[in-house]
């Protein structure tokens, strides 16, 4: 036996890294629409309970219709879309937060549709989780408005504009389709009639973007309360107490500050983001967690 092959010479493999609760979603969503293929083959209905119905809906349908994708490139753009967004969601505010917004995100759209077509004449159906999408994609990018992004259009065309007219152009699709193609288009108006047929679900894209807007404005309040916070009980003594400053956030400049100080405050938000999220920190911590890493490099 070589000693590379003792026990102590050999490496110990890292742990696997569990999938993260984004990539669980992506893959349940492919294997609802392998079920779909083979519905449409085998001409069986084995997924018409989970589709949201107008007249009646069960109750479960508000969900698991979130599940269902009309054709290939519906479940691709709204994968694609879910992968960047949840990724970002994840890492900043955690796991729970990202499963409530799409849940809640995707609940939030079937009742705007289906408030949508509330007393029209045609039924409808609705299958896909955009509304869900398009919440986390508010919770995800609204703190980055300045940002630039790149896309690629049709797949090949790549166009870079700020976050900000990004989340304005979504919108104003929503809005825009939702009044002057879908909401005339599920009622007999003889005065207002669509203006162009589709079968885009605008109103369910509104309902997402509203909750997703509701649901930053709730964590952005929730990231910036204090954590970690204690109250100590004064030691009884009959001298008085000696007064002291709060400790600040960050070194001042003019103390010395060592390579080690350095590397213990850095290792002290890690584990704060690990226990919380990117959002726990607060905007003095994210300002000392880039000025750490830069110094460390």
């Amino acid at each position: 036996m070589g000693i590379g092959d003792r026990a102590y010479m050999r490496t110990p493999r890292p742990p696997r890294e569990p999938l993260s609760a984004t990539a669980w979603v992506v893959g349940v969503l492919i294997v609802f629409f392998i079920v779909n293929l083979i519905q449409e083959s085998a001409h069986a209905d084995l997924l018409g309970w989970a589709v949201l119905t107008e007249h009646p809906p069960m109750i479960w349908q508000w969900l698991t219709h979130a599940l269902l994708h009309d054709g290939f490139w519906h479940l691709l753009g709204n994968c694609l879309v879910l992968w960047w967004t949840g990724a970002v969601v994840e890492r900043e505010h955690g796991t729970r937060a990202f499963v409530t917004v799409l849940a809640a995100g995707s609940l939030a759209g079937a009742l705007v549709w289906m408030l949508t077509g509330f007393g029209g004449t045609r039924d409808g159906q609705l299958v896909g989780i955009s509304a869900g999408v398009y919440a986390l994609m508010l919770v995800a990018l609204l703190d980055k408005l300045d940002h630039q992004i790149t896309l690629l259009l049709f797949f090949f065309l790549p166009v870079t504009l700020r976050v900000r007219w990004l989340l304005v152009v979504t919108a104003l699709f929503a809005l825009l389709g939702w009044a002057f193609a879908e909401l005339p288009g599920r009622h007999a108006w003889p005065r207002w009639r669509p203006s162009w047929q589709d079968s885009i679900a605008h109103s369910a894209h509104l309902g997402g973007l509203i909750f997703g807007w509701l649901a930053w404005r709730y964590l952005q309040r929730t990231n910036a309360a204090p954590s970690y916070a204690h109250v100590q009980e004064p030691m009884e003594s009959e001298a008085p107490s000696p007064s002291f400053e709060a400790p600040t956030e960050v070194n001042t400049p003019d103390r010395p500050f060592t390579q080690a100080q350095a590397r213990a405050e850095l290792d002290r938000l890690l584990d704060k983001i690990s226990a919380g999220g990117f959002g726990s920190l607060t905007a003095g911590e994210k300002r000392r967690l880039e000025e750490l890493s830069a110094r460390l490099r």
